[in-house]
């Protein structure tokens, strides 16, 4: 049967006639048909919708071939569009699809259609656009044939109003053999609140609870802090009539606090009823807080914090969804606390990057949004988002009134800047009507929460802002909740180290040449020629310079450096991996200038941090460096004695601070010696450093060459020593060493480095 003869007789037939028709071709057919040339009805195996379907108007409904209006799918949207989902049983070539609209012969439904072939990446076939709005009937839609499993009709209202309805849904294509089920694919209906929360459930019932625990005004237990209910039997129906409950008309869950009652801490100038975020999710093993205020896997913190708090941590970064409404909030009392309640927050160990008011003054008609930033350093910060939170302000225009829903998103994203991750704060307000609000991003590097010893959480609630009223027991913030989340990036793991990425196997070595790099292209980046390697900056931004033939390290009044990574090299017995690097120092060279010069070859430990750009100096450690297994030369500039110039071997220690070679304390010296030497200014040097695996240690050497002729020469052995793996080349010079200037393109910069050579000796 055609597409075309299928159109005639849905056109020409009584409606009575066409769900009979409709009936017989998706109801008793048994087999989808399989040869590709035909364009024949479909098996449509299931439909399914989010359970916030209208009563007995599920889903199912669409796909029973009954064309009564009261076998539909309806759906509300209230503010989102709804999604009808298709199943088609397998792959199938999907030619069109045909929708019979709800009142389709009186008003227009908006939709678009996407498909997918493995139900996760959808994409679109109809665009967005609106039904025919003359016909009962069902309506087609013609597009490219499309290899499709899986079908979802989104829909976005009609011209009356926000429900989404459709009586019968028909698939046209060919393909394979598909069975219908005996027995329709129902989707679990949601409860008959709002949002699909349900009126007779407990909090704990509606909402996943189980990562929050509640703190409300009551002192029950007499020990004269207010009472707090942990996660699990939060989550298992807890309420409390009087401040903690489900809102019996909306289903919502409902906070009440009264400026009478129990406080928190002697710290504490307010009451709350108020959840606090618990990333352990019940798991009582795991401390609330750690004292000291040192992170642990209840708490998250900021991107921007040291690796060793993020692994310490639950979560990294973190964003705090709510969808709410103020019913009500204090009327009396000084002018400067009425009418304002905290509904969020994200608190640290003391003090809060952002506390969310809600508004209202008597007098006025709409309410205000506004936040407090409350750094660690510094002083608080207040900034208005919409209205003002002034004590005697005009009613906003643009406020929010008593009982409106709207919609909060508190987000901390880590934002790069040069070698650096800065701690911005966003805040969105999405109104009832879609419109959105946002306050510009919030810098918080100087708000001293990037560090070791501070942590995060997130609260939501009622947390009231007045504690003056004359009538305390019954002057109250009442705020419900209808939807509520919050979610982190993965804190790092590994090997306990805090690093993302733990030390992998790699095969032994081969001998031959792992990279030579002459940099002809003139850039630092692992370029076409299969000998280029990748070449990253270890302290300052500024420490490369690349032209055609030379890499520069670029000194200037600075200490510097730079470092390539390589896959990693797992040493035999008697194997040498040999570091040579060829370069020209410039015009100026320093004087008294020990260890100046600095080479390292290290274990990567497959931290994949080590893949980029990274600065380190004495005021900011970075940890990605701390105990790299490997080893260091150096060799020393312009010494007074000439005869104490010599080549020093070392070795990195396992606890050492993250600055690679920007220091010696974090290296234990084997041993120092060769010939002396002097290095002059505008000349062409070869240096090497090579590491030798032995039977029961390591042999470190280093020399120095001009125009072929050692200049030094020492090594040293690491008896004992289990390193075998290196995986990184690194660079450094001191500051005044070679050259002065800081400018580009200068011969007065640093060192040029002409070709670089890392190999494998048998």
């Amino acid at each position: 049967m055609s597409h075309n003869n299928w159109e005639v007789i849905v056109t020409h037939a009584t409606r009575t006639g066409v769900g009979l028709f409709l009936g017989a071709v998706l109801g008793t057919q048994t087999w989808a048909n399989s040869a590709c040339d035909a364009n024949d009805a479909l098996i449509i195996v299931s439909a399914t919708d989010d359970g916030l379907y209208e009563e007995t108007h599920g889903p199912e409904n669409a796909i029973d071939g009954d064309f009564d209006a009261d076998s539909r799918w309806s759906n509300q949207g209230q503010g989102a569009a709804k999604s009808l989902l298709l199943d088609l049983g397998a792959t199938q070539t999907l030619k069109s699809l045909s929708i019979a609209w709800h009142k389709g012969d009186s008003r227009k439904s908006e939709f678009y259609v996407e498909v997918s072939a493995d139900g996760t990446t959808f994409e679109t076939r109809i665009p967005t656009r609106q039904s025919g709005g003359t016909t009962l009937d069902l309506e087609p839609y013609d597009f490219d044939d499309t290899a499709a499993r899986f079908v979802r009709i989104v829909a976005n209202g009609n011209e009356s109003n926000d429900w989404n309805s459709i009586v019968e849904v028909a698939a046209f294509g060919c393909g394979v053999a598909v069975e219908k089920p005996e027995q329709p694919v129902l989707t679990e209906r949601k409860g008959s609140g709002l949002f699909g929360l349900d009126p007779d459930k407990t909090p704990g019932e509606n909402f996943d609870l189980t990562g929050w625990y509640v703190t409300t005004p009551a002192d029950d237990d007499g020990d004269g802090k207010s009472d707090s209910v942990y996660e699990n039997e939060l989550a298992a129906g807890w309420t409390d009539p009087r401040y903690f409950y489900t809102d019996p008309a909306t289903g919502g869950m409902v906070f009440r606090v009264t400026p009478a009652g129990a406080k928190t801490s002697a710290n504490t100038s307010y009451t709350r009823t108020e959840l606090r975020g618990m990333l352990r999710k019940g798991d009582y093993a795991i401390a609330t807080r750690v004292d000291g205020g040192f992170p642990n896997k209840n708490n998250w913190v900021f991107s921007s914090a040291p690796l060793s708090a993020q692994a310490a941590a639950a979560g990294v970064d973190g964003k705090l969804t709510a969808t709410l409404a103020v019913n009500q909030v204090t009327r009396q009392g000084k002018a400067y606390q009425v009418g304002r309640v905290v509904i969020g927050q994200i608190h640290a160990k003391n003090d809060e990057p952002i506390r969310l008011y809600y508004r209202k003054l008597p007098q006025n008609k709409y309410g205000s949004i506004y936040f407090a930033h409350d750094p660690e350093t510094g002083k608080e910060v207040w900034v208005d988002v919409i209205g003002s939170r002034g004590d005697r302000i005009d009613n906003p225009d643009d406020g929010i009134a008593l009982d409106e829903v709207f919609t909060y998103e508190i987000e901390v994203k880590g934002k790069p800047e040069g070698d650096s991750i800065i701690p911005m704060l966003h805040l969105k307000i999405i109104r009832d009507d879609g419109s959105e609000v946002a306050a510009e991003p919030f810098d918080m590097r100087d708000s001293g929460f990037s560090v070791e010893d501070e942590f995060m959480f997130f609260k939501a609630g009622a947390y009231t802002g007045n504690n003056t009223s004359p009538e305390p027991e019954t002057d109250f913030d009442r705020v419900i909740f209808y939807k509520l989340d919050y979610s982190h990036d993965p804190a790092p793991k590994g090997d306990g180290s805090g690093f993302s990425n733990p030390t992998k196997a790699a095969a032994p070595a081969e001998p031959g040449i792992v990279f030579e790099d002459s940099f002809a292209d003139g850039g630092r980046d692992d370029g076409p020629d299969a000998a280029d390697t990748n070449w990253w900056t270890t302290s300052s931004s500024s420490a490369i310079e690349v032209t055609e033939g030379a890499l520069g390290l670029v000194s200037g009044g600075s200490g510097r450096g730079i470092r390539t990574t390589f896959a990693p090299q797992v040493l035999s017995e008697g194997q040498t991996l040999r570091a040579t690097f060829e370069f020209t120092t410039p015009e100026t060279i320093g004087t008294d200038r020990e260890s100046a010069f600095r080479v390292g070859l290290y274990d990567k430990l497959g931290r994949p941090e080590l893949e980029g750009d990274l600065s380190a100096s004495s005021k900011q450690p970075n940890r990605i460096y701390d105990g790299l297994p490997g080893y260091m030369i150096d060799f020393d500039i312009g010494v007074s004695d000439p005869a104490a110039a010599n080549i020093d071997v070392r070795k990195h220690k396992d606890d050492s601070q993250g600055r690679l070679l920007g220091t010696t304390k974090g290296y234990e010296r084997l041993g120092s010696g060769g010939t002396p030497y002097q290095f002059e200014a505008g000349t062409a040097y070869t240096g090497v450093m090579a590491v030798r695996k032995l039977g029961n240690g390591i042999e470190i050497s280093g020399s120095l060459s001009k125009d072929g002729e050692t200049l030094s020469e020492f090594r040293q052995t690491d008896e004992g020593s289990a390193l075998d793996t290196f995986g990184m080349l690194a660079f450094h010079v001191n500051s005044k060493t070679f050259g002065s200037s800081k400018a580009k393109d200068t011969p007065d910069n640093g060192l040029d480095f002409t070709k670089v050579r890392v190999e494998v000796l048998p």
